[in-house]
């Protein structure tokens, strides 16, 4: 019975040690991750919708991948746009999408943000060359494989079309909630 207590209770101390440190790591570094993930939350956001000079939350039902809907005020506080964020999925899981959308309807500009995808393919859908060619459009879009006018990201069709309908699903919130049509 000896030969079994005595590991089992060092076992027990060294797990109980082992569950201290990572509670006392999570707590140290539970606020640097917030702000970092803030910052670039909000880098996104101003990438999407350059002519804001800031964003306030909007009191909005969040359907299907939207996690976030910000409206997006210039430097008198007039409303020049909305930021929406969505998180549609991808190949390797969401692909965390940020849209700006003018007054007019038309796409600002797209922002994606900690793509889980594969590196070297679906990771270039967070490059500035993929996500530049949104700017201008507007109503719903597709990639060029399915007939439409994105360039989908060579070998990486399924990110392309996540970060696609991530983009649609935020002008389709902003056309049903008051936006030009």
């Amino acid at each position: 019975m000896k030969e079994i207590v005595r590991p089992a209770v060092i076992l027990l101390i060294i797990t109980a040690v082992a569950a201290a440190l990572l509670g006392a790591v999570e707590s140290i570094t539970a606020e640097p991750i917030a702000l970092a993930n803030e910052k670039t939350q909000n880098e996104a956001m101003q990438a999407a919708l350059p002519a804001a000079a800031t964003f306030e939350d909007v009191d909005a039902e969040l359907t299907g991948t939207i996690s976030l809907i910000k409206e997006g005020l210039d430097e008198s506080g007039a409303t020049v746009g909305y930021v929406i964020v969505t998180n549609p999925g991808g190949f390797g899981g969401s692909v965390p999408t940020t849209v700006g959308i003018g007054m007019d309807g038309v796409i600002t500009g797209i922002s994606v943000t900690t793509p889980s995808e594969t590196p070297g393919l679906g990771a270039k859908a967070a490059e500035p060359e993929f996500q530049a060619q949104f700017a201008g459009m507007s109503g719903t879009l597709a990639v060029s494989k399915d007939g439409g006018q994105v360039q989908a990201i060579t070998a990486a069709t399924i990110t392309s079309r996540a970060v696609v309908t991530g983009v649609n699903e935020a002008t389709t919130w902003f056309a049903e909630n008051g936006g030009a049509n």
